[in-house]
């Protein structure tokens, strides 16, 4: 078994050996015919030398001038795929990348127990627990993801009833308004898409404003009002309105996430905190100080709603 086992070692070490020799063999004859071609070249080549220049001229024009085609061709080819390839970036980066512009819709808690407190003791039903508000803002990029830009907001809610008396109606409204200027670091997770975070800084202005009326207006009512007795006398016109304002500063830092449904157009929401600071000596009344006002705070989480357009 192990005189087998030896044979076939053996045959197979010299077949090894012929193939390698075979294939020595072989290279070196196509070296051989590979010098002997050169050779034969060189030959051909010190005897007619003249006409080989004169060939090798003309084929030198021919090639240049091929070669200034195929450079333009080159160009040509490589413009449209750049052209291309921008196409297929500008498709594929399907967000914003300059600037934009558009509406936002704010829904924020109302906390104010102590506006609430009056209306019942007027005899009407407290303020709502939110507050919607709509405005606007735009923005532009300045390099390396963030843009500057500004914003603004405006709101009510108001409390309208007629209590005890049908003849009469009562009226009390809050209005809220801020805007400011906007910084933003903007991130492109996914295709069209955009997460942001930044801040606003600016201001605000509150307004409470009282109103009563009761039946119809009638000229001569209108004026009996300002008679300098019409303190002391009662008359049928029972209008009455009153309205107070504070401003205060507002800081607003946001987070957000916005979709590109088109390359020019995209829809977004943001959670943010609307911070207000408010001197509660602020509040005026016709320019004049309205004392003993208690402390009313807007500050809140507020949410955010927008269309942008741009490009």
């Amino acid at each position: 078994m192990k005189q087998l086992y030896l044979i076939i070692i053996t045959l197979l070490v010299g077949s090894l050996g012929l193939s390698a020799q075979d294939k020595f063999d072989s290279a070196e004859d196509e070296l051989e015919a590979i010098t002997d071609s050169v050779t034969n070249e060189k030959k051909t080549d010190d005897l007619s030398p003249e006409k080989e220049y004169k060939s090798t001229r003309i084929e030198s024009d021919d090639q240049k001038e091929k070669q200034q085609k195929d450079e333009d061709w080159d160009d040509w080819d490589d413009w449209r795929s750049k052209s291309e390839n921008k196409w297929k970036s500008d498709k594929r980066r399907g967000y914003f990348r300059g600037g934009a512009g558009g509406w936002d819709f704010y829904l924020m808690d109302l906390n104010v127990g102590a506006i609430n407190i009056k209306l019942a003791e007027i005899g009407l039903n407290p303020f709502d627990e939110q507050i919607f508000m709509s405005g606007g803002g735009g923005w532009g990029f300045v390099g390396h993801g963030i843009r500057i830009g500004g914003m603004g907001a405006h709101g009510r809610v108001k409390s309208i009833g007629s209590p005890g008396n049908m003849n009469i109606t009562k009226e009390v409204t809050l209005s809220l308004n801020f805007g400011g200027f906007m910084i933003e670091k903007v991130y492109h997770p996914l295709n069209k898409t955009e997460l942001y975070f930044g801040t606003m800084i600016g201001g605000g202005n509150a307004h409470l404003k009282f109103e009563q009326w009761g039946g119809s207006i009638e000229w001569n009512d209108l004026w009996s009002g300002y008679n300098n007795d019409s303190l002391a006398v009662n008359y049928p016109y029972t209008d009455y309105q009153n309205e107070l304002s504070c401003r205060y500063l507002t800081i607003l830092p946001t987070i957000g996430f916005r979709y590109n449904f088109f390359r020019w157009a995209a829809v977004g929401m943001n959670v943010g905190y609307l911070y207000s600071r408010m001197n509660q000596d602020g509040w005026r009344k016709d320019g004049k100080t309205v004392a003993g006002v208690p402390d009313i705070d807007f500050s809140n989480v507020i949410y955010r709603l927008n269309f942008y357009f741009g490009g």
